[in-house]
């Protein structure tokens, strides 16, 4: 291995410790309450270190969204260019959901949620440029074009009211404490609007 290579793990490696370190703290204290000089006293690192990789706080989390896009993609990219498009969006959405509770974790989308909320650096959830809605905008307009959609609605607005339903299902189940996994919830509604595409008007 060449000196750059070793120098390169050691710094995927430096990011990923204050990565998950940083996550860690934000579900137990809350992103307010941790400070750059708590994080990298946790992970061992140091403020050189994490300004080398994230040139704010806030980055964390579109670090990890990113991660987590990369993952849709691979949902995406998965299914059989012959499926029915509503059924791969079906698909997707339940796996989405199933990797939120799965890899990030209630507490963690608390946080989000409510950093997201209480600061505009956050802007991850309305950037149309993400791969979730990219996604979703692709397998609509599939769906239109093989006349499985009824509604004389835009995709554009289909898709917003789509990513507004699974966020309201995100929020829902972060507020509640029951034990219903995010995947369950969100199927009722799911199978409602998709069903509901393919009414005609």
């Amino acid at each position: 291995m060449t000196e750059t290579r070793k120098k390169q793990r050691r710094g995927e490696k430096t990011q990923e410790k204050i990565l998950r370190t940083s996550l860690k703290l934000f579900s137990e204290k809350g992103f307010d309450k941790v400070t750059v000089d708590e994080i990298v006293k946790k992970s061992g690192t140091s403020k050189g270190s994490f300004y080398q990789h994230f040139s704010a706080k806030s980055d964390i989390f579109l670090v990890r969204f990113t991660e987590v896009d990369d993952y849709y993609l691979e949902v995406f990219h998965s299914f059989p260019k012959d499926m029915d498009p509503l059924e791969k969006l079906f698909i997707f959405i339940q796996k989405l959901m199933r990797f939120l509770e799965e890899e990030m974790g209630k507490d963690l989308m608390k946080v989000i949620y409510s950093a997201a909320l209480n600061s505009k650096e956050h802007t991850y959830f309305l950037n149309s440029n993400r791969s979730l809605f990219q996604i979703i905008f692709t397998l609509l307009e599939e769906a239109k074009e093989k006349d499985s959609i009824g509604t004389n609605q835009s995709i554009h607005e289909i898709a917003i009211m789509i990513t507004q339903g699974l966020m309201g299902i995100i929020y829902h189940w972060g507020i509640n404490d029951s034990n219903q996994s995010l995947e369950s919830l969100s199927i009722p509604l799911t199978k409602t609007i998709i069903e509901g595409l393919k009414m005609k008007n």
